[in-house]
């Protein structure tokens, strides 16, 4: 009797983990093929469009997420890593160079607006902990959030909310 109920839990857990592992493998297919290819950083940053902005600034890389949606988050290659990351800007856009992943280019056409949040990509912060940049990506609104070493969020927020201005939709 012990053997059978034990032959029971286990079928069922092995029912659930698989179930559990499709719906994973569905989700980030649907998401492979609903996005847009994410656009790959210039091979230099240099020249009047690429000269710095703003000092480059240490942080973590959160994740990126369906705008408006923290819990969202997108699972396409490794822009669901989360990493540490280095943020440069410049009047072509948005680097946010990851080693160990694959950097995350946004350009300066695509920056649609910037705010301080709690939470993007499933993660929760502490309050006003985390600077999110929405952008766009063919005909979707990302979110994608970066938590800094230092407290740097005023001037790069004026910044990027600016390039959003410069570049309307």
């Amino acid at each position: 009797m012990k053997i059978l109920l034990v032959l029971v839990v286990l079928v069922i857990l092995v029912l659930v983990v698989s179930t559990m592992r499709r719906s994973w493998q569905h989700r980030v297919h649907h998401r492979a093929v609903v996005f847009a290819p994410f656009p790959r950083p210039p091979a230099e940053l240099t020249g009047p469009d690429g000269a710095a902005l703003l000092p480059e600034t240490t942080g973590v890389y959160v994740g990126t997420s369906m705008a408006g949606d923290w819990q969202d988050q997108v699972g396409v290659g490794d822009i669901g890593l989360q990493t540490a990351a280095t943020l440069h800007l410049s009047r072509s856009g948005l680097l946010v160079d990851r080693p160990g992943a694959n950097p995350l280019w946004i350009p300066a056409e695509s920056i649609r607006g910037a705010h301080i949040g709690r939470s993007v990509a499933g993660q929760v912060m502490s309050a006003d902990g985390t600077m999110v940049i929405t952008w766009q990506l063919g005909g979707r609104l990302l979110d994608s959030g970066f938590r800094g070493d230092e407290e740097v969020y005023p001037d790069w927020l004026d910044m990027v909310r600016s390039m959003a201005e410069e570049h309307p939709r």
